[in-house]
């Protein structure tokens, strides 16, 4: 009896949730693609059925998403996404094969991640203070502080708890990122003062919450945007390419450039692999040139060229 892939792709979810202990949002994105495959099924009147699926089929998928101008990285995250599905049905024995396995990944361009300097950070710190709401502005540099500090991504922020937090020790518990793990940070003596001005002034809300609104409720991802926006542009930020994740890319490059090991900074960022962690090893060029001029023979005198050319032979022509 053939089988939908929407039906199939259900215990997926669970097996990814459940199992495999991703987030609620990493779920969502697997569903988001698996269901754009499934949008194209219809349009080419194609069965969304599992055996309808071939090579062929997700090369034309491939193919129609390029011709739509999608990049790289999202053609090959859609691809991933199936191929995921793939390999779990496979290994439950609903199908026989992967026919993901024959399709070539398209390549994806390396970007330099963007990130702001030491200076360009403290400038986004101190315009959290100018603020129409003054309760707002502990609140903004406790936020902003944490990700600039720590590297923590956003909704390990969002999801902090008041029992995440200990100052007397000065560190800070991360629960969940990729993987749903658990880790500890430490925390720096600036990240620690701006927490502890917002917990002063923190209003006793009923929830556990590190980050609230300005109506007590926990703070969500569309208030942390805001809050960042708001700073970046009384900062003068406004070149392109600057998001909240620019903090994540400048908290990894400011630590490389006072020379952290990668293997340190991995577990700082709480990533699973040194590959994922090595996309921050860009340097600017006045690093490039800071390594250059420690080449050993470098600021001894040129040889001039005519010194090294040997003499001429009478007679001798080349």
């Amino acid at each position: 009896m053939p089988v939908l892939i929407r039906e199939a792709a259900d215990e997926f979810y669970l097996c990814l949730e459940a199992e495999r202990g991703c987030s609620p949002l990493t779920v969502q994105a697997y569903r988001s693609d698996i269901e754009q495959f499934c949008e194209f099924l219809k349009d080419e009147k194609v069965e969304p059925q599992l055996e309808a699926v071939t090579p062929k089929l997700l090369r034309m998928f491939l193919l129609v998403m390029k011709q739509a101008g999608l990049a790289a990285s999202t053609r090959a995250r859609r691809l991933y996404a199936l191929r995921s599905l793939w390999g779990f049905l496979e290994k439950t024995e609903v199908v026989q094969a992967n026919p993901c396995r024959k399709v070539s990944v398209p390549k994806a361009r390396q970007n330099v991640p963007q990130y702001l300097t030491p200076e360009e950070c403290e400038a986004l710190l101190e315009a959290t203070q100018d603020q129409y709401y003054s309760s707002l502005g502990p609140r903004d540099r406790a936020a902003l502080s944490l990700l600039i500090y720590t590297g923590m991504r956003r909704q390990e922020l969002l999801d902090l708890t008041l029992d995440d937090v200990n100052l007397m020790e000065g560190t800070l518990r991360v629960v969940g990122g990729k993987g749903n793990k658990t880790h500890l940070l430490p925390l720096v003596s600036e990240a620690q003062e701006a927490v502890a001005e917002w917990l002063e002034r923190r209003a006793q809300n009923g929830h556990r919450q590190l980050l609230t609104g300005r109506d007590g409720r926990p703070l969500g991802t569309h208030g942390l945007n805001l809050l960042f926006h708001r700073a970046a542009e009384k900062a003068g930020l406004q070149r392109d390419g600057i998001t909240l994740h620019t903090l994540r890319h400048s908290f990894a490059t400011m630590l490389l450039h006072k020379r952290v090991d990668l293997v340190s900074l991995q577990r700082l960022l709480g990533h699973s692999s040194l590959e994922t962690t090595s996309i921050y090893l860009h340097v600017d060029m006045t690093r490039l040139r800071e390594a250059v001029d420690a080449h050993p023979m470098s600021g001894k005198p040129a040889v001039r060229r005519r010194e090294q050319e040997p003499k001429l032979i009478a007679g001798w022509m080349p």
